[in-house]
């Protein structure tokens, strides 16, 4: 019967033509009026509930009343109290019921419209899908190939890559190429060195791995670990690894040690507090190890003074003492190279020092000089004022034994354990002149310079003449004058070298030449058996002798008939 009556209901559906010519059956409802006609379902709908919850608000207060009155009643009114109750839940029940299948149906027609319109536009939608699809792949496609990371070291960029795995699979390896080449212990860090930036990369170069490893192994800048020598708490220098501080260290100590091996070392060590820690730098900062010796055994300072010697130049002066000359005026302001010095004169220069003192400490035997005395002893047959080496003196020798304490192998300070006298010093011996000075000026009567014979006479003598006596003596023998008067010369003179020539007056003139050295100078008064000059080879000579020549009013004479 119930099946009959559906149909029946279906039937009269079909057969009502006003349902079928109704827009909303049509589907030719506008977008407003459609808008319009679910806003009305939607008030209808919210209406119903709230008539819904005015009937159990309604029901509430009807309950409540009741609710006194029971308890006026007493047990039964409990019992209609919760009669009331449970009515109350069944009706709240059933709305919450009605509320979800509404709310079902609605999403049942939703989806139902919404496959129809799918299924409408299907084939427009699969299209444009399509499209859309692929422009999305080739938008995609282009941007991953324009698309690279800059990587960078600390802050400093490197280069550009295609993958950042092209930069972090090869960091092990430069690390370890890096730890090897210099040393030290070189750990590329990715979380905390290396930093990637994407950037577009049409157009630019792409490292491969092999031009990222040189970039990294060939930057100075990278973070190593190395050893570092301070020397009273303060970092001189880091190099490789301790082992190689220690050497150094051990290198500067043979290098001032250079006792013989009878030296008993008591102490050997620095004077500076020295140690060495473990140090993180850049790798440009770690030098090596001869560079590291250089440093602490000249990388010193020290002002000090040169004491200008007879016939120093500026020039010469700052060839001595290892300076330019800007180095050295700079040191000495108002001091420039035209600069006139004379021997005393003290001038500043820089003078390189160790930055660490050794210190040594030990018992040593040696041999040392004993200096010889100088004896003076009264002559006369020198004139006065006239002083002649009798003897030259002889140091002797001794054997020492000392505890000798050194800085940088300078003795600082020396006590003499023992001491035994090997050679005995030979004392000097001077004689000094007591005979009168005669008077300083010629007296006609003449004596010869040298106390040797005549080993070459005036006259002919190879087709020329020889115009004075040659007498033959050791270089240095002592040149007398001949006779008092004045020095008209001192110094070179053509063929004759070294030459003295004295003005006795009276048109009288002696030559003395081939000297080795001169002792008086121009205008200077000389009386007769003053020593002047000293035997030489000097000039047009063929071995060692004074040339002596004696001239009368511009006339040479042969001197072995005045001597």
């Amino acid at each position: 019967m119930a099946k009959l009556h559906f149909i029946k209901k279906i039937k009269k559906k079909k057969e009502d033509p006003s349902e079928d010519t109704t827009k909303e059956s049509r589907g030719s409802l506008d977008r407003n009026e459609k808008k319009a006609l679910r806003k009305n379902k939607r008030k209808e709908t919210f209406s119903k509930i709230w008539e819904k919850a005015g009937d159990s608000i309604d029901f509430a207060d009807e309950t409540i009343v009741e609710t006194e009155e029971v308890l006026e009643a007493g047990v039964d009114g409990i019992l209609t109290v919760g009669a009331a109750v449970i009515n109350f839940c069944d009706r709240a029940i059933a709305i919450g019921e009605w509320f979800v299948l509404k709310t079902l149906v609605v999403i049942g027609r939703k989806q139902h419209q919404l496959g129809l319109k799918t299924a409408e536009y299907k084939g427009y939608l699969i299209k444009n899908s399509l499209v859309l699809g692929a422009a999305c792949l080739l938008m995609v496609g282009a941007f991953a190939a324009t698309t690279g990371y800059e990587y960078s070291y600390n802050g400093r960029p490197l280069g550009i890559v295609k993958e950042q795995k092209d930069v972090l699979e090869i960091l092990e390896l430069a690390s370890e190429e890096l730890s090897q080449e210099y040393g030290s212990n070189i750990v590329i860090d990715p979380e905390t060195d290396i930093k990637f930036r994407p950037v577009v990369s049409y157009g630019k170069e792409i490292d491969t791995e092999d031009t990222v490893l040189r970039r990294l192994t060939y930057m100075s800048e990278i973070n190593a670990q190395g050893s570092a020598i301070l020397i009273n708490g303060e970092v001189k220098l880091v190099v490789e690894n301790q082992q190689t501080a220690e050497q150094v260290l051990k290198d500067i100590e043979a290098m001032f040690l250079t006792d013989t091996d009878s030296t008993e070392y008591e102490y050997v060590g620095f004077v500076e507090d020295i140690k060495i820690e473990p140090y993180s730098t850049k790798l440009n900062n770690i030098i090596s190890k001869e560079a590291a010796i250089e440093l602490l055994g000249n990388g010193g300072q020290q002002s000090s003074e040169y004491i200008v010697a007879s016939g120093d130049t500026i020039y010469a002066i700052c060839e001595k003492v290892g300076l330019s000359l800007s180095e050295l005026t700079a040191l000495n302001p108002g001091l420039s190279a035209n600069s006139t010095i004379h021997a005393g004169d003290a001038i500043k220069v820089q003078k390189e020092i160790p930055l660490l003192t050794l210190e040594t400490i030990g018992v040593s035997t040696f041999a040392e000089s004993i200096p010889f005395e100088t004896e003076y002893k009264d002559s006369s047959y020198y004139y006065q004022g006239e002083s002649v080496t009798n003897r030259e003196g002889q140091n002797g020798k001794a054997s020492i034994t000392a505890r000798l304490t050194k800085h940088n192998g300078q003795i600082v300070a020396r006590e003499d354990l023992s001491r035994e006298v090997l050679t005995a010093p030979v004392n000097k011996v001077i004689l000094k002149g007591t005979k009168v000075v005669p008077p300083k000026k010629g007296t006609g009567q003449y004596i010869r310079p040298v106390n040797v014979g005549i080993s070459s006479r005036y006259g002919w003598r190879w087709g020329r003449r020889h115009t004075g006596d040659d007498y033959g003596a050791p270089t240095g023998t002592p040149i007398k004058a001949a006779d008092g008067g004045t020095v008209s010369k001192a110094g070179w003179h053509y063929g004759y070298g070294l030459t003295v020539i004295i003005d006795h007056g009276g048109g009288a003139k002696t030559l003395y030449g081939h000297c080795s050295k001169l002792y008086v100078g121009v205008g200077e008064k000389v009386f007769q058996g003053q020593t002047i000059a000293a035997v030489g080879n000097t000039g047009n000579s063929y071995g060692s002798h004074c040339h002596f020549e004696i001239i009368i009013n511009g006339n040479y004479v042969d001197p072995s008939r005045y001597t």
